[in-house]
């Protein structure tokens, strides 16, 4: 039987050949997956409760919504400052200021893996990274 044209621009020579790298590695993953038992913990997450997506949704909006307070803060305000060292480092201070929410938020998303826990530590970062300088500063 001719193999359709189609089918064999498809497909590499030598796919199936052992030595191949990928055919190394599609074989360990097919013996891997049969040996594991289905009930692997990782594989099976369970998903996130939708009301649990909008509190994530909305603190990742409290959380930019934060980044943009210290830019406003950061550009709008002076080095009180003076010499080259303090102002480089009053700098470095704001850009970290800047930061600090998104570089919380991804920390606590890679390290807490409990979904409620994960909620309370984003919740203590709204209270400790709030552009409080931005803030009072409005207010007064």
């Amino acid at each position: 039987m001719v193999a359709d044209p189609d089918e064999e621009a498809l497909s590499w020579s030598g796919e199936t050949d052992p030595t191949h790298v990928a055919a190394r590695e599609t074989t360990k993953a097919r013996a891997s997956a049969s040996t594991k038992p289905p009930s692997d913990v990782r594989e099976q997450r369970t998903p996130l409760n939708p009301a649990a997506l909008i509190v994530f949704g909305i603190l990742a909006g409290i959380y930019l919504l934060y980044a943009i307070g210290w830019v406003i803060f950061g550009y709008s305000s002076g080095v009180p400052v003076q010499g080259a060292f303090f102002s480089i480092m009053y700098q470095v201070g704001e850009a970290l200021a800047i930061a600090s929410p998104f570089l919380w938020a991804i920390a606590v998303w890679l390290r807490v893996t409990n979904p409620a826990m994960r909620m309370l530590w984003l919740f203590v970062g709204v209270v400790v990274l709030a552009p409080w300088p931005f803030i009072t500063s409005g207010l007064g």
